[in-house]
């Protein structure tokens, strides 16, 4: 059990998502500052701050209890501009890394393929001398017997 779960640490997967968590939670920190400090006292003009009893953005329930909007327009701002960087940042030039990776790979692959022919080829003292390979035919010497 030991052993699988060693394996498991060393991959490097587990550094990586480690890793990812790790710049998540403080870029959403940062993020989360901005649109306290930032955001939410540009809503709270045109809203309404806690202490205030007016705007469009407080509603009264009555008893000094409110429905404040505020704080779900700028939990909206942060959660826009935090899936905004992560798809701008990370995942569209991943997408773009992929495509050309598996362009190269398959450009690599094919280049492989051929390379292996070729060799097999010279080994079995089969190689195709010529445009299009009009060699000494299989199974045949250069008499052609």
């Amino acid at each position: 059990m030991l052993k699988g779960f060693r394996e498991f640490i060393a991959r490097g997967n587990v550094i990586d998502l480690a890793t990812a968590v790790i710049i998540g939670a403080a870029f959403t920190a940062l993020v989360t500052a901005f649109t306290d400090h930032v955001v939410q006292p540009l809503i709270s003009r045109i809203g309404a701050t806690p202490e205030s009893e007016y705007g469009f953005l407080r509603i009264p329930l009555g008893d000094n209890i409110y429905v404040d909007f505020n704080a779900v327009v700028s939990a909206a701002i942060n959660f826009l501009i935090v899936a905004a960087v992560i798809y701008f940042v990370i995942v569209l030039p991943y997408k773009k890394f992929k495509e050309l990776d598996s362009k190269v790979e398959e450009e690599e692959t094919q280049l492989t393929l051929l390379t292996e022919i070729r060799d097999l080829l010279a080994e079995n003292g089969q190689a195709a001398s010529g445009k299009h390979g009009a060699g000494t035919p299989v199974g045949t010497d250069k008499t052609g017997q």
